[in-house]
Parts: C-alpha cells; sequence; structure tokens
C-alpha cells in the first residue's frame, strides 16, 4: 500500500464496523476497495470467500475482479464480486423456491416487459382509462423498487384502477411465464431473507464483510438488501459520493448517503479529495459548480497534477455551428479519437453531431443508442432460446411464432390467444392440442405443429449442447439468415452483420464453456449485460454519449455541449430544487470526466421540435469563476463554422497589433467575421480577450494577441 496516500491508507485499514468514504470523482476509489479486500486477506487473515462487493455495472465489477487477484498474485479471487443484480439472481437460483417459484425462470428484459404490457394495456375491459405501456412500467417499478405493492384503497380515479388491474395481471403474467423482471432481482432476494430468516443468516455468515460501490446510486430495495445482508455482523464499507448522484429517475436516493450515520449511529465517515484524473483547471471549474448545491456532506477535491490548459467555452450561433466547432477542433488540434468523449445531456443531441462527424469522415460511436442486444434480429434469435429454456414464456412465443413468416397469421393468433384465455392455460399448451382444433385452416395446423416439434427437438437438443449450436440449428431449420437477406429492408447487410455476430458470440460461449455450456445460465447471464459494458477504449473512433452513460468514465479530452437552460439544467427540473441540484451534479459528473481538456459549448440558437429557437447560456456556465474560460473556436487557424465564407486566414494576425490601443469603443477587422467594435476587454498583455461586436450582429470573443486582427480606426477605407 505504499503507492496509497494517507487518506487511501486510512479508509483501507478502518476497522469493523459500517464505514462511509466519500470518495469524489478521480480519487480512487476503486483501488481503495481493491486494497481494502487484499487488506483483509493478506493482513486480516480473512478468507476471501467471505466477501462480497457490490457494484453497479459488469464493466466495473471484471474490473474489480481482475486487479484484486493481481493484487493477491491469484489467477482469481474467490470473493464474490458482481452487481446488484447479478448477485440477485445468485441467490434467487437457490433460494427462490422458498417463495413458491421454480428454479428455472428466466428474466424478462426492458423489450420483454414492453411487449408484455402492450398486451396487457389492450386486453384492458373498455371501461377502464387508457395508460401508456411505459407509463404502467415505470409505475410498477417505482413501488417495487420502494419494496412496495399498491394499496386498494388508491385506486381512487379511473386511471390509478387500471394501473392496478395492470400491477396484478404483469405480475400474474411474470408467474405464469416462470419469469421475473429486473426489479424483482432485487426486490425477490429481500422478500426470501424476510421470509425465510435462516437463509438469511446463512449469507450473512457466508459474507462476513460487504462493500458497496458507488452507494449514491443505490434504491431503497438496494439499500435495505445491503443493510440485511450486514446486520449480522455489521461489517458495511460503502463507498460513494453524493455529488455523483444522478440516478434518482430510476429510483436511486440520494438520502442513504446523507443519512448514513442516522441509519448506522457507529458509522465512521472519511473522504477522498486527492483527485489522480484532471488538472487543476479543470477541478477548479467543476468544484466551482457544484458547491452551490446545499443537498450534500462537502467535499473540496484538489490535485498534485499540473494545471493544465484552461477550460474552453465555445459560443455557437447554432447546433449545427455547434457541431462543426466540435468535428473541427478535434480534428485541428489532432486529438486522438479514442480519447476524445463528446457528452451531451439527451440523445436527441447526438444527430446532428453525428451529421457533422460522417461529412468530415471522422470515425465515431455512439453508446446509448440502439444496443446490440435490442436489435430486433438478436431478439429474435433470443426469444428461440428463451422458449426453448422456459415453453411457459408467452411473450417470447408470440415474438416468433410467425419469424420467419411461417403461415400463421395474427387472425389465428388472436384465436388462439382466444382460446388460451378460456382455458387459463398457456399459449404452448394450446399450440400443442392445435391439430385437433378443427376450426383453423389445415395449413395453419400444419405450421403450428410443426413449430411445436421444433421447439420440442431444441429442447431435447439443449439437454446436450450449448446456445452456440442451437442458435445454428435454429438459423439452419427455420431458414432465419435467408429471411433477414430476402427483407426488403435497406439495411439487410447490416442486419446480416449483426446475425452472425451473435451466432458467433453464442459459439464463443459454447467453446468457453466446453461441457457446461448451459443454456438457461446463460440466458440469465445475459440479460445482465448494458451497452456501457461493452465499451471499447481503444477503439480508434471518437465517443458520443450522454453525461449519464459518461458515469464511471474518463476521457483524456471533453467536449460538454448544450450548456443551455432547458437542456442542463433540462427543463423538466426547473420547478424544483432538488432537481436542479441533481442537474448540477450531473454537470459536475460530465466535467469530472475530462483528464487533460475541457471544452463547453453552448448555441444561442438549438432546433427543438423541430423548430429553431433561441437559447439562453446555462445557469452553471455562470457558477464557474470569472477568468476561468478562455473562448474557443476563434483561434488563428480554427475551421469556419457552418455558414461562415472562407477560412480563417492565418496562423497570425495580420499585423503586430498593439494590443494597448484595444479597449471598448475600438474599431477592428477580422480576417473572417469582417469589421467590428470591441465591447469589453479582459485580461492584459498576451492574455488579452476581446468581446466583438461585428456589422453581421455576431458576437465574439478573441484572445487578441492570435486572433487575426487589425485596428481600422484611422486608416483610409
Amino acid at each position: 500500500m505504499h503507492a496509497l496516500n494517507e487518506a487511501q491508507i486510512r479508509a483501507v485499514e478502518e476497522g469493523d464496523g459500517p464505514v462511509l468514504v466519500l470518495a469524489g470523482a478521480g480519487t480512487g476509489k476503486t483501488r481503495v476497495i481493491i486494497e481494502r479486500l487484499a487488506w483483509l486477506v493478506s493482513e486480516k487473515g480473512v478468507d476471501p470467500r467471505y466477501l462480497l462487493a457490490l457494484t453497479f455495472t459488469n464493466r466495473a465489477a471484471n474490473e474489480m475482479k481482475a486487479r484484486a487477484a493481481e493484487r493477491l498474485g491469484l489467477g482469481r479471487i474467490a470473493a464474490w464480486v458482481g452487481t446488484f443484480h447479478a448477485f440477485g439472481l445468485y441467490v434467487l437460483r437457490r433460494e427462490i423456491e422458498h417463495l413458491g417459484r421454480g428454479g428455472g425462470f428466466t428474466v424478462f428484459d426492458d423489450a420483454d416487459q414492453l411487449s408484455l404490457m402492450k398486451r396487457l394495456i389492450k386486453e384492458l375491459p373498455p371501461a377502464f382509462e387508457r395508460v401508456s405501456p411505459r407509463e404502467a412500467l415505470n409505475w410498477i417499478s417505482g413501488l417495487k423498487q420502494q419494496l412496495e405493492a399498491p394499496k386498494p384503497e388508491d385506486a381512487a380515479a379511473r386511471e390509478d384502477e387500471a394501473l392496478h388491474r395492470l400491477w396484478t395481471q404483469y405480475h400474474e403474467a411474470l408467474h405464469n411465464a416462470n419469469a421475473v423482471d429486473f426489479d424483482d432481482l432485487l426486490v425477490l432476494p429481500v422478500k426470501v431473507f424476510k421470509a425465510h430468516p435462516p437463509s438469511l443468516e446463512r449469507y450473512q455468515r457466508r459474507y462476513r464483510y460487504v462493500h458497496v460501490d458507488e452507494y449514491q446510486d443505490t434504491n431503497h430495495a438496494q439499500f435495505v438488501l445491503a443493510k440485511l445482508l450486514s446486520e449480522g455482523h455489521g461489517n458495511l464499507f460503502a463507498v460513494g459520493d453524493e455529488d455523483q448522484s444522478i440516478y434518482s429517475w430510476r429510483g436511486a436516493d440520494i438520502n442513504n448517503v446523507l443519512q448514513f450515520q442516522e441509519t448506522f449511529p457507529d458509522a465512521r465517515v472519511l473522504r477522498l479529495e486527492q483527485n489522480y484524473r484532471s488538472t487543476k483547471a479543470i477541478l477548479k471549474a467543476a468544484n466551482a459548480v457544484v458547491s452551490n448545491n446545499v443537498f450534500r456532506l462537502g467535499k473540496t477535491l484538489w490535485t498534485d497534477l499540473d494545471a493544465g490548459d484552461p477550460v474552453r467555452l465555445y459560443e455557437a450561433e447554432n447546433d449545427a455551428d455547434e457541431a462543426d466547432f466540435i468535428t473541427a477542433d478535434a480534428a485541428l488540434r489532432n486529438l486522438p479519437l479514442h480519447e476524445t468523449a463528446v457528452l451531451y445531456r439527451t440523445n436527441g443531441q447526438a444527430r446532428v453531431l453525428e451529421e457533422a462527424l460522417r461529412k468530415a469522415r471522422t470515425p465515431y460511436r455512439v453508446y446509448g443508442g440502439i444496443q446490440f442486444y435490442s436489435r430486433k434480429e438478436v431478439k429474435d434469435l433470443l426469444a428461440y432460446l428463451r422458449l426453448v429454456a422456459s415453453p411457459a414464456d408467452d411473450v417470447s412465443l408470440r415474438r416468433i411464432l410467425n419469424v420467419p413468416p411461417r403461415g400463421i397469421g395474427a387472425t389465428t393468433l388472436e384465436h388462439l390467444n382466444s382460446y388460451a384465455r378460456e382455458r387459463n392455460a398457456g399459449l404452448m399448451q394450446v399450440l400443442r392440442d392445435v391439430e385437433t382444433d378443427q376450426t383453423l385452416n389445415p395449413r395453419a395446423r400444419k405450421a403450428i405443429a410443426a413449430f411445436v416439434h421444433l421447439i420440442d427437438d431444441l429442447a431435447l437438443a439443449a439437454k446436450t449442447q450449448g446456445p452456440g449450436a442451437l442458435v445454428k440449428r435454429i438459423m439452419d431449420e427455420t431458414g432465419y439468415r435467408k429471411y433477414v437477406e430476402e427483407s426488403d429492408e435497406k439495411d439487410f447487410r447490416a442486419r446480416l452483420e449483426i446475425v452472425d455476430e451473435f451466432a458467433s458470440s453464442c459459439a464463443q460461449y459454447d467453446r468457453e464453456h466446453e461441457g457446461g455450456a448451459d443454456l438457461l445460465t446463460f440466458l440469465q447471464d445475459l440479460a445482465l449485460v448494458s451497452d456501457v459494458d461493452n465499451l471499447e477504449p481503444d477503439a480508434p473512433s471518437l465517443t458520443l454519449m450522454t453525461c449519464h452513460s459518461a458515469k464511471g468514465l474518463e476521457f483524456g479530452h471533453v467536449y460538454l455541449v448544450g450548456l443551455e437552460e432547458g437542456l442542463l439544467p433540462h427543463a423538466s427540473s426547473q420547478d424544483s430544487e432538488e432537481e436542479i441540484e441533481e442537474e448540477r451534479r450531473l454537470c459536475y459528473v460530465a466535467m469530472t470526466r475530462a483528464r487533460q481538456t475541457l471544452t463547453l459549448a453552448y448555441a444561442r440558437r438549438r432546433v427543438m421540435y423541430g423548430e429553431s429557437r433561441p437559447s439562453e447560456p446555462s445557469r452553471f456556465l455562470g457558477e464557474i469563476p470569472e477568468g476561468s474560460l478562455d473562448l474557443a473556436g476563434q483561434e488563428a487557424g480554427a475551421a469556419p463554422s457552418r455558414g461562415r465564407k472562407g477560412a480563417a486566414a492565418s496562423a497570425a494576425p495580420t499585423e503586430d497589433i498593439d494590443v494597448a490601443r484595444i479597449k471598448m469603443g475600438t474599431r477592428v477587422r477580422h480576417a473572417t467575421f469582417g469589421d467590428g467594435t470591441v465591447m469589453y476587454t479582459a485580461g492584459a498583455g498576451k492574455k488579452l480577450r476581446a468581446r466583438i461586436r461585428f456589422q453581421t450582429g455576431r458576437t465574439r470573443e478573441f484572445m487578441v494577441s492570435k486572433a487575426p486582427l487589425e485596428i481600422v480606426e484611422g486608416k483610409g477605407r
């Protein structure tokens, strides 16, 4: 531990009992957890099997496992390290029978839940108020994360009545399909532990030291799960940062950090404030922004790193100008693409950025768009596998019953659905009996019988074959690849690549699990994969992602765009000071992703909802100390933005300008923008900056010593 600083060493060696480590951005929190695990094993003699470490992404968990094993000189570490959801799945595989459920369950992802909810809403009696599928799922998820269920007396309004009915039908459908959703991976383990104390005691004895990473991101169910696991021994080591709590919209509760000492009265609170990531200039700006929040325990990041380049600010005419500037600026500065990221508040901002990057032929990758495992082709093939693993999965069955087309149309499916409802039976059971159903035409009966035989044959093969072999067989026997190839979609070649990539990944799984490639385990584990887990840090392309997706990552060079009222902070937060504080934390998180350079940008006009509208700079820009920002984009040699005529004239002023003569009212000429008047100045000497209003109406700020300017007063014209 010789390379740790004093605060880190104190955190690592803190004794038993509840501990909260407030770890600011870039302060080495992951290293502290790894060193803590190693210290418990090597110095305190704790068996690694008694250690539990919970985090939020597979990426973070895999990094933690690999680094902890390396630290201890082992091939692998026997501690349980993984995400909350993966741990919940681990518990349910072993304990779900205590809730009267079967062990061979599948996990419904977001798309499966949405498909199920759409069907349930469609089947609501006409008297019920219509609600949207997403609204219903969000309402259900919110209650489950709070470990609550709807109370009958709350169903007063007609809309609430519909939601209550959908709650019941949704969970009945999950139960009938022998499936759970993502929230169940947290809720059901808590139910097991509360309903069956011997199970809880067994896990408490096994995991004597509980570690939680990113504690500020825990929702109520995760908080209760961690609290239950640590109650037997009291050893809860929570690492988090209230200044990075940005997920309240998906249930995260900042109070889990703020009220830690109230929850655990004998808790010790430690702070990590030395930042190893960002320059002094970046930290000064980020600290200044987040210090305006009231709901925080407080810390101030500092660093021994160099001051670094000043934080830059670009004022764009519009969103297209903003995108053009970033594309040109990254090229002008010769930034390594794999070290460069553009962060934005909403996914919709990516479109104009993509257009500019494509036009400039700059390689890029978008994270948070359509994820690989959300592609239609992957979802289709997964539906086959899930139906093989769980014949009661009606959602998967409906998806692929006529994919590829096999003569089972919408009318036939509706007939089968009605029959299933009348019999209160699963759809697969109805399909098995269809050969005797004379109300269906012979072609449909034959197609259904062939489909049932296919699924049964695949289920038999799954006893000895892995998912890779099964996917190959599915594609061969259904003609799925030919179905994609012959589709009239413009992007069928890209879709074929998706099919082949998925088949290859399944075959790789078979090779890695030779002799033990279990289909159900494959499907359950696959449900836990997230898009950011697949981020390739060394891919030769610029990264585009939302500020939320960037949390936990870092880049050498960051552009944070759209710093405008209504975007960051978002319009939906304007009526709540607590929500404004979360938006401020989001801005802070985005700023602290940068190691070497940070460029902020806003547009005076932006296309919103199809209209070009005027924008106001974000209040967060006004919270950065005066003099801490350099104006970007008008330096000599910078490429012109969209709509400008010609390029910047040269890499030097047209004459050795006398900066002492530049003051308010001085008339000047710019090589690109033409004649203008100095409105105000700041700084002095080579650092003199001047804001100039041009005759075109544009206003720009320049570093006078670098801009192609000349004084025009007193000259003939």
